[in-house]
């Protein structure tokens, strides 16, 4: 691409298209529910080996915000604007995860 001007709106239109799919994906995240454990029955296998860490993010903001995005128009529903939800601020600081470290032992006997 030779022509700056040109280039300089591909950006801006790669960054709107960005900015819009996360804000949507962020919007329909922020409404699921946290956990649909509550709605099964107490002898389920489910409660039985849930942990009580919050879930995980199965699929992307940006992602979400796509799908929603072209659904909604395959739909005939018309275009949905998102919005940014900020997520609570944590009550206690992470720990971060121990690295795979080798033992002293491992390791002075590999320089050996």
């Amino acid at each position: 691409m030779v022509d700056p001007e040109r280039a300089e709106r591909l950006w801006l239109a790669i960054a709107t298209a960005t900015l819009w799919a996360v804000s949507v994906g962020g919007e329909v995240d922020a409404t699921l529910p946290a956990s649909s454990l509550e709605a099964l029955p107490q002898t389920h296998v489910a409660r039985r080996t849930a942990t009580k860490r919050a879930r995980p993010r199965m699929l992307s903001c940006f992602a979400r915000g796509v799908v929603t995005i072209v659904g909604r128009l395959i739909r005939g529903a018309g275009l949905v604007l998102g919005r940014f939800v900020p997520e609570p601020w944590p009550t206690r600081p992470s720990v971060p995860k121990k690295k795979n470290t080798k033992s002293k032992a491992r390791v002075a006997q590999e320089a050996a």
